[in-house]
């Protein structure tokens, strides 16, 4: 029988027109007796390759779809001449080796063949591409509830109006259910709501309603929960409105996510910052009063000194004066202590947010030189210094900041050496900033260069810490306190400080000052 041809069908030109692959088989035998164009156009089989496989598909189905075939044949014989369809998938291949998926519909007919048991129509539709959109669908709905669960949050979309809303299964997870308990994936807005502790109810509801009416387009909330296993949580809330035409909310969909964990980070950051503060507070306290305490017997302890060698000088053998000059010279250690404490705890304390005021720094270097004097006189100190900018800061630490960096720079020098310092300025690069972290986006990046002895690579960060001195007080006098006060100063001015140096080959320190704090 010809394949293009049957008898007493006279739709057939029309039915070379449906947009589904049509054909007929036999059974059992299989044998295709008709078939549309579309048969070719879906699956590039020609009529020469049916021939040649003695008119059966069999060659283009693997094995589990040929199980699937006789399987399927008692189905078929049930509902012979009954008008009845049964609807299915198979996967077949394309003569070029690729994948169709087709989805039939079938029906069963008596056949008009004697050699026939039945006909099968079969009408079927290409999905292949249909099939691969919702595979691709399936794994990226698996891929977002794996995500859910990862980060511990779920999503819910409500139709403003309904008093249902629809959970994601990473939701349930977070109430602490198992999703696979309920058959409808749709709860009541009182079922979210009865997990809210009463406390915090009319403020969840008041928020989400008043975004609603106010038609925000994105809004958000935190609130607490207590799930279905009793556990005490933190979520953090996200909304979003849709808007008909008309601008009216028609819809909200939203996440609600387990912050938990770092809820109680910040909880316990907090208590160590309060407990950082005043244990912070206390210290500076015990700093000053302690000091200024020290102050009154420090002063008796130079006045009895000074007094013994008026009065008895004369008695005194040379043992008894170095004894006292040792007291003296202790003494004014002790006092160049208490008033480096002093500083930095007036510094510390001025951390407070106060008002800033321009700040010519020429007028300060000039101000630190004068303040300076005798120094720079006795060992002939060589000081140039750049033409400086003006900045906001506070004065009198920007004062002490310099005066204490060209302190040391003239200071830690051999004697046989001229103290030569240099103070530059230039604008700090993008990069610069960056690396360093720093809050603002304008810096002046300002060096204080000297020729001294310098110190080891491992100091470096160490010489910003209270009473750390890298050379002995038979050397070079000192507190320790200097370079901490220094340190104190930059962080109040939100700057940097860093220190570079090479052992009897000078010290660089860089400082970081904001053009406007």
């Amino acid at each position: 029988m010809p394949l293009y041809q049957r008898d007493n069908i006279p739709l057939e030109k029309f039915i070379q027109l449906i947009p589904d692959l049509v054909y007929i088989q036999e059974f059992p035998s299989k044998k295709i007796t008709f078939m549309n164009r579309k048969f070719t156009d879906i699956l590039g089989y020609q009529k020469e390759d049916l021939i040649q496989n003695d008119f059966s598909l069999d060659f283009a189905l693997s094995e589990s779809e040929l199980m699937k075939w006789e399987l399927r044949l008692e189905e078929y014989n049930k509902i012979i001449n009954t008008g009845e369809r049964i609807e299915y998938n198979i996967e077949v291949k394309h003569k070029n080796g690729s994948k169709v998926i087709l989805r039939h519909r079938s029906m069963v007919l008596r056949s008009q063949s004697p050699e026939a048991q039945f006909e099968i129509l079969h009408i079927a539709e290409d999905i292949t591409q249909l099939q691969k959109h919702n595979e691709l669908i399936l794994q990226q709905r698996n891929q977002l509830n794996e995500a859910e669960k990862i980060f511990k949050y779920g999503s819910w979309e409500w139709y403003v109006g309904a008093d249902t809303v629809r959970w994601s299964d990473g939701l349930y997870d977070v109430f602490g259910y198992d999703a696979k308990d309920f058959e409808v994936k749709e709860m009541t807005y009182g079922f979210y709501q009865k997990h809210i502790p009463v406390h915090e109810h009319e403020y969840t509801r008041s928020i989400s309603e008043q975004s609603v009416q106010d038609k925000k387009n994105y809004y958000e909330l935190e609130h607490s929960i207590i799930d279905a296993k009793g556990v005490f949580k933190y979520l953090a809330v996200k909304g979003k409105c849709y808007l008909d035409t008309q601008g009216n909310v028609t819809k909200v969909l939203g996440t609600s996510a387990d912050i938990t964990q770092i809820k109680n980070y910040e909880l316990a950051l907090e208590k160590k910052i309060e407990e950082l503060f005043r244990s912070n507070q206390d210290l500076e306290q015990f700093a000053y009063i302690a000091s200024h305490d020290l102050q009154e017997p420090l002063r008796k302890i130079t006045a009895f000194a000074n007094k013994l060698i008026e009065r008895c000088a004369d008695g005194l053998n040379e043992d008894g004066r170095f004894f006292v000059d040792r007291i003296l010279y202790s003494s004014d250690r002790m006092k160049s202590l208490i008033d480096n404490l002093l500083a930095y705890s007036r510094i510390s304390r001025n951390n407070i947010p106060l008002p800033f005021s321009e700040v010519n720094l020429n007028q300060i270097v000039q101000n630190a030189i004068g303040d300076l004097e005798i120094a720079v006189a006795k060992k002939n100190a060589q000081i140039t210094v750049d033409d400086l900018p003006t900045i906001q800061a506070f004065p009198s630490q920007m004062h002490q900041l310099f005066l204490n960096l060209i302190s040391n720079a003239i200071k830690f020098v051999d004697e046989s050496t001229q103290p030569l310092v240099n103070i530059k300025v230039e604008e700090a690069s993008l990069e610069e900033i960056l690396r360093l972290k720093l809050t603002e986006t304008q810096y002046w990046k300002i060096s204080i260069s000297d020729n001294g002895i310098g110190f080891e690579d491992e100091y470096k960060e160490k010489i910003f810490t209270m009473f750390h001195r890298v050379h002995g007080n038979a050397e070079f006098e000192g507190t320790g306190l200097g370079l901490a006060i220094c340190a104190k100063i930059v962080e109040n001015h939100q700057g940097h400080l860093s220190a570079q140096s090479t052992l009897q080959q000078g010290s660089v320190f860089t400082l970081y000052l904001p053009f406007k704090p």
